[in-house]
């Protein structure tokens, strides 16, 4: 699925510089103790934009026994992942940037197109290349929810549920999970709990019957 990459980041409320190498945190403070979690904004590998929910405001993996604490919706994995490689990046020369901050500005210079493929092949020439910069598109590549591998003919609403739910600093999986509908292909159960050989048993979503397993009510 094809996305405009710099729409998503403003959507999602991401206010920050976002460019290769970089890892952003957004935090969403839910107000109840084990709800509040993070976004995390991965960019650290130069062909791939990894966008994860993590339990906690620290954006980094919690121990088994203090992830157990937090609500199933947020002790499995929620993430999507975006392939770079295939769009363009806009370039801004350093008074364009500094004096707008990201934002268009007129009566300055057209932004220069450049292909990413064409950027050296380790990460340190890639960085030096296009620091500052940001994809136009990309194609979304792969897309979990609360564990569950979602179909690509269901990445349309779940991306958008997600963007609406990023954009108030609320992440609420089980929401965004409805949205999927027939379309999920494999469960990945939570780091504490042991496969038990069904994870790729067809699975139906029931508002009604699991609202209380995953903490719909944050507030």
């Amino acid at each position: 699925m094809r996305i405009d990459i710099k729409k998503f980041l403003k959507d999602t409320g991401l206010e920050e510089r976002f460019y290769p190498g970089k890892r952003l945190i957004k935090k969403c403070i839910a107000g109840v103790e084990h709800k509040s979690h993070a976004i995390v904004y991965d960019w650290r590998s130069p062909d791939l934009i990894r966008v994860e929910v993590k339990p906690g405001l620290s954006g980094e993996d919690l121990p088994k026994k203090e992830l157990a604490k937090y609500p199933p919706s947020l002790q499995t994995r929620t993430f999507f992942e975006i392939d770079v490689n295939s769009g363009e990046v806009t370039r801004f020369s350093d008074d364009e940037e500094s004096e707008g901050k990201g934002k268009s500005g007129g009566g300055g210079k057209s932004p220069a197109k450049t292909k990413l493929e064409d950027k050296g092949a380790s990460l340190s020439s890639f960085m030096k290349a296009v620091e500052g910069t940001v994809p136009d598109a990309g194609d979304l590549k792969r897309a979990v929810v609360m564990g569950m591998e979602i179909a690509k003919e269901a990445f349309a609403p779940v991306l958008d549920a997600f963007i609406a739910q990023a954009d108030k600093a609320k992440i609420v999986s089980s929401e965004i999970l409805a949205q999927a509908g027939k379309y999920i292909t494999k469960y990945t159960p939570p780091a504490f709990l042991e496969a038990k050989g069904n994870e790729d048993a067809p699975y139906s979503y029931n508002r009604e019957r699991n609202e209380s397993m995953f903490g719909m009510n944050l507030n």
